[in-house]
Order: C-alpha cells, then structure tokens, then sequence
C-alpha cells in the first residue's frame, strides 16, 4: 500500500510539471487601431470629443479585464474598468470621452487575461484653445414601466427619448440604453435605474438575456444620493458642460438605487454620451412607473 501510494504521487507530481511546461505564458497585445480617432499629442479644446479605438488580443489565457484611466491635474481617474471572460477572438473597443480643462491628460489602456499578464498603451492629450462644449437633446417628459407594469414601455432609446414595448423592442435592442425596476434593498423600496448590460437585469427582463447586444450605461450614484445637481442648474443647462462634469465616472454603476421624484442622475451611455435625468415622478411598486425628463448630448 506504500509503495501504491508513492508511485501515485510520482505520477501526480509528473502530470503536474508537465502541464506547467505546457503552460501558454504569451501576454496579451493591445494596439491603437487606425481611423478617425484621436491623435497623440493632439491639442483638443475644453469640451472638446476624444476617441479612442482600441483592439486586444488575449496571449495565453482568455482576456479578462479591459482599464481606461485618465490621468490629469495629478489625479488618476478610471474612466472604464469592464470585466469580461473573452478566450478566443481578442475584443475592440471605442472608447468616446471629452477634454476636460487640464493642460495635460495621460491616457492609459490596460488589458488583462487569465494568467495576471497584463499589456498597457497610453496617448497624451494636450489641451487646445477656446471651447467646444455642444448642443444638447432634451425630451420633456418620458414614461416607462417598472417590471410588472402592463401598460408602459420598458426599454428605452436615451438618444432619441423613445421607450419600447416587449413587441417593439425587436430589431431595435442595440438602440436601448435603460430600463427601470424596483426592488426591496437597504431596508427600503428603491426604483432603480438599470441597463441591458448589467448582470442581473435578467431577474427582471428575462428576454434581455437573450439579446445579442446589451449596452451598460452608467450612472453616478453618489451624485444620486447626495444631491450633486442643482435643480436650478439643470433647468439652465442649454448645452453640455453641466451634463459632462457631473458625471463622475469613479462613483459610477450600471444599477443606480433610490431614484425617487425629484433626483437628478448623471449618466454615460455605452455610445459615450453623457447627460442628466430628473426624475418627474418614480412609483415604489414593480406594477408602477417612471417619468423622467432627460437631457443628452447630441
């Protein structure tokens, strides 16, 4: 019985070192890709667009990370920082954001696979002169239904302030940006702003799970819970300045809670579009709705 069982972690101790020996250790590549997008070195104007256009391969293990950080006025900034399990086929990005008043922002873009290998690409970003800020998209008033609501539309197109039924929504779910529930969480009924590309928005929406495109728009909650935006302010707002530095992307999430009447929600969409919602009216029962009045950038 001895000898069995040292001839068995012989064999174990082979298997392993052979597997290690085996072990794919490449890193994986990431690369700028070629097109419209924005130059190293370019000089862009406060407000200005920035875009980047990213392609990535995984090396030896699937690639499971993706990280933008904007570094700027000595701050480091995650702009993105979006789990994912990709093995095979690599993945590319855009990635839209705007120039904000730093003379100088470092850019950095981080993938990572499976086995912690990481590779990083960087841009630096010069502030140009005058300003760029741009005209906005405002929709009044838009009403969509909670979960069990039968009477309003559920999925909503922030560009264009059109909401979708279970019937209409087919053929348009790359358009649908965000979709409202309310739950029971933190000892209290919270209407909640979500997305198509949150985890768990299936408990909900069953028919999203099965939609092969899904956007995350984020949305800042501790702007949310602290009442960052001024109403008067947001009244005000005639083109996008207020709409992009409310937003801040560090204390963001696809799933935003307590969006009770009367709040005001920075977001950004998957497209990289940034704007506000004021919340009209918001029901505290999965059978009500939402009224939410929306400004976006065009």
């Amino acid at each position: 019985m001895q000898r069995y069982l040292l001839l068995l972690a012989l064999f174990s101790f082979l298997l392993t070192s052979c597997e290690k020996e085996t072990e794919d250790n490449t890193p994986p590549i990431i690369v700028f890709k070629l097109g419209d997008y924005t130059a190293d070195g370019q000089y862009v104007p406060v407000g200005g667009k920035l875009s980047f256009g990213i392609a990535a391969s995984e090396g030896g293990a699937p690639l499971t990370n993706f990280r933008v950080q904007r570094i700027a006025d000595g701050k480091i900034i995650t702009e993105v920082d979006k789990g994912m399990f990709v093995p095979s086929g690599g993945i590319e990005q855009t990635v839209n954001a705007v120039k904000s008043p730093a003379l100088v922002e470092e850019w950095r873009f981080m993938v990572m696979n499976a086995n912690r290998d990481s590779a990083v690409i960087s841009r630096t970003i010069n502030l140009g002169e005058g300003s760029a800020y741009g005209p906005i998209r405002h929709f009044e008033s838009v009403t969509i239904g909670m979960q069990d609501n039968d009477v309003y539309p559920h999925f909503l197109d922030l560009n264009t302030g059109v909401a979708y039924s279970n019937e209409t929504v087919t053929g348009n779910e790359s358009a649908i940006d965000l979709l409202a529930f309310v739950y029971y969480t933190g000892g209290k009924w919270s209407p909640t702003l979500n997305c198509p590309g949150y985890g768990s928005i299936s408990s909900y929406y069953p028919a999203v799970g099965q939609w092969e495109t899904a956007n995350t728009t984020l949305y800042d909650y501790n702007s949310v819970d602290n009442d960052l935006v001024d109403p008067l302010d947001f009244e005000a707002a005639a083109n996008d300045s207020l709409l992009i530095y409310s937003f801040n992307p560090q204390t963001s999430n696809a799933n935003c809670k307590y969006c009770y009447t009367g709040k005001i929600i920075p977001f950004r969409t998957e497209e990289g579009k940034y704007g506000l919602i004021r919340v009209l009216h918001a029901d505290e029962v999965s059978s009500g709705y939402m009224e939410l009045e929306i400004k976006i950038q065009e």
